[in-house]
């Protein structure tokens, strides 16, 4: 399957015509390699103030506190700052559990949040080139993810080119697969008339993009089904023609 623009036009200032284009990326696993910064990152914590924390426990409590591990809920009252203070309170109860001091609780939880924006992401080498490819051929990139709200800061450390936008799901309020979601990146997009959602998750990112009306891919990734799946990033050229 080949995706091209489609026959609905607009007028720009010039008078001529173009279409809006949008592609909207995944980030870990699609732009990026995935990774377990918030695990990593709380264990580091731990560690530079002396404890030694079972790594299991650790992900066992970040799959009942981090709110993408419960797409289904709405966790719109939750959103940007009130995501960290509702994360950093569970955060705070989990350390006394697991018997840190109270007198380091705080400053290990301060230090999570620090480590978790300045993880050392890395983007997929050939990320930068199908950026600027698409940019090339008209599209704008947005970054869609199921994230943190600093995750933009990671773009601009990494140097990545033409992302016009990034939506993570604690500054929106909502997790993908959910449409809320990704009906409010496509409104602060501009409603493009054509929108591709590239991502490596079946559920979050395929079907997601596809129960919002756009187009999807699937990469990185092992279709369940019949999805359109591409290896690697550069094969979508062959995927997504002008």
């Amino acid at each position: 399957m080949v995706y091209t623009s489609i026959k609905k036009r607009e007028v720009n200032l010039n008078g001529g015509t173009f279409v809006r284009k949008a592609i909207f990326w995944d980030s870990d696993g699609t732009i990026l390699y995935s990774n377990e910064s918030f695990k990593i990152s709380f264990l580091r914590a731990c560690a530079d103030n002396g404890y030694n924390v079972d790594e299991q426990i650790v992900k066992q409590f970040m799959v009942k506190s981090c709110s993408w591990y419960s797409p289904e809920k709405d966790h719109s009252d939750l959103s940007g700052e009130e995501w960290w203070n509702d994360l950093l309170n569970k955060m705070h109860i989990f350390c006394k559990e697991i018997g840190i001091s109270d007198c380091d609780v705080e400053i290990i939880c301060n230090s999570f949040r620090r480590k978790v924006i300045d993880y050392e992401y890395e983007a997929y080498p050939d990320a930068n080139e199908i950026l600027t490819y698409f940019h090339n051929m008209g599209y704008e990139n947005y970054i869609i993810s199921n994230n943190f709200p600093e995750l933009g800061q990671v773009f601009e450390r990494l140097g990545l080119a033409y992302i016009s936008g990034v939506f993570t799901s604690a500054a929106m309020g909502y997790e993908k697969p959910r449409k809320e979601a990704y009906q409010y990146a496509i409104g602060q997009a501009g409603y493009p008339e054509l929108c591709i959602m590239i991502g490596d998750n079946p559920v979050a990112d395929y079907q997601g993009g596809m129960k919002a009306g756009m187009k999807a891919i699937l990469v990185h990734s092992t279709p369940l089904n019949d999805e359109v799946c591409c290896a690697d990033l550069m094969d979508l050229k062959r995927l997504i023609k002008e």
